[in-house]
């Protein structure tokens, strides 16, 4: 089952934050942190909700099994750009348990039909390189890149 997270049960995606997040400051760990506490990564997503973000959740059983947190983004138009509304798939983690099997797709799909709704038209998310679950995730929903983005560190 997929639904929405209510503010107060932000404790519920906690453990699933800390996976994803663990992955992330592993490879990258001098733009990551793994040093928030519950209570930081909380408030941070309870915020989220509060601004308008919508936090899907898979459930079976009363064990969640993954989340996508998904930010409404308006932007107004400008000398080069059209204005545009769109969602941004900000995160995305499935339980270790619970990859392939389906709890992505289900997510990305839920967001969909909720966008649909909400008179949405695009969705757009930055995936790290070395994040092959999720690239391959976002090419399984029909996702292309539409930007290449470059980094350096000068040391």
């Amino acid at each position: 089952m997929i639904r929405l997270l209510k503010e107060t049960e932000v404790h519920l995606i906690l453990p699933l934050s800390r996976q994803v997040n663990d992955l992330h400051v592993a490879e990258m760990p001098n733009v990551f942190r793994n040093d928030s506490t519950e209570a930081e990564v909380a408030a941070f997503f309870t915020e989220k909700i509060s601004e308008g973000a919508r936090v899907f959740v898979a459930e079976q059983e009363r064990t969640v099994q993954g989340y996508l947190l998904a930010l409404p983004v308006q932007r107004a138009a400008n000398p080069f750009q059209h204005a545009t509304r769109y969602i941004e798939l900000d995160q995305i983690s499935i339980d270790a348990a619970h990859r392939g099997k389906g709890v992505g797709k289900a997510l990305v799909q839920a967001m969909e039909t909720w966008m649909r709704a909400q008179n949405y038209s695009h969705w757009k998310s930055s995936v790290y390189q070395f994040n092959e679950a999720s690239n391959a995730l976002m090419r399984g929903q029909g996702a292309s890149a539409t930007l290449t983005r470059y980094g350096k560190a000068i040391g």
